[in-house]
């Protein structure tokens, strides 16, 4: 029996859950922990079903419950994961190259509680153009109407029944998201009751645009696209995920801008961020 989905909006905070093991995740090489993230069995953020979740996972911090599914589960945070994005362009480049690792994780999403389930092609280029609060609503809502129309047409042909199982490659492009502070989710709950799946080992034209825009970066090119980030942010409150990764990658570069032209930017974001603790 189908059911149908409740969106709820933001008001929750989600205690991620704890990976349990006795492992150093931080002695491990970069292969070793994408070797790892096939013992990976429970949701994550860039990677749930039936939530959006938003966390820095390179942070000890709660993750805010954006919408989806009342009663979603909480988020686990998988140390193997966390380590990689705390790592950050380090482990970039490996990364990259493992999007295409077709190997399967332990994690299944996707049963008769969803009422469709279809494969998509789903990407946020590095490029941000600076624009009002008003203006970024309206994009979202035409990009949102023309990724739903695109979709549309093709929902047939790339939907599925059953179970999709995660493969480490999925995974990855999660972790690129993160380190990149870009909304690159190989799962993604769409109301009402609507599982996307955006696999670059489904779609490898995910694998192309995600060389393109990081295949050669450095932490230089990190830094700047997170300022730029900051400076093209609507209002204080979208620019704390830029702010949150410029501090945690190039604290000693972080201090500093907080004296520059975009002090004042990120001093109002610390604010924001701090009405979510």
């Amino acid at each position: 029996m189908k059911v149908s989905a409740l969106l709820l909006a933001t008001c929750l905070l989600f205690t991620p859950v704890p990976q349990q093991t006795a492992k150093n995740y931080s002695a491990l090489t970069t292969t070793q922990l994408i070797d790892e993230l096939t013992t990976i069995d429970s949701p994550g953020a860039g990677y749930h079903p039936t939530a959006w979740v938003s966390a820095f996972v390179a942070e000890d911090a709660l993750s805010k419950f954006d919408g989806g599914v009342l009663g979603s589960q909480a988020p686990t945070i998988h140390l193997a994961f966390k380590e990689l994005v705390k790592r950050g362009i380090t482990s970039l480049p490996d990364l990259i190259k493992a999007l295409t690792d077709k190997r399967e994780t332990k994690l299944k999403v996707g049963d008769n509680f969803f009422s469709f389930q279809y494969f998509s092609d789903e990407y946020e280029l590095k490029q941000r153009k600076k624009m009002s609060v008003k203006e970024s609503y309206a994009l979202l809502k035409a990009q949102l109407k023309t990724q739903f129309e695109k979709d549309v047409e093709k929902m047939k042909e790339n939907s599925f029944s059953g179970q999709y199982t995660l493969k480490v490659g999925d995974i990855c492009y999660a972790a690129i998201g993160q380190i990149v502070n870009r909304s690159l989710n190989p799962v993604r709950y769409q109301p009402s009751a609507i599982l996307v799946v955006n696999s670059p080992i489904a779609a490898p034209e995910l694998v192309t645009k995600v060389v393109a825009d990081w295949g050669n970066a450095t932490a230089d090119t990190l830094k700047l696209s997170l300022m730029s980030d900051v400076e093209v942010a609507s209002s204080p409150f979208w620019a704390v995920p830029a702010i949150k990764r410029l501090r945690y990658y190039f604290p000693n570069e972080y201090q500093k801008l907080r004296k520059s032209k975009l002090g004042k930017k990120i001093r109002q974001a610390e604010i924001e961020e701090a009405k979510e603790k």
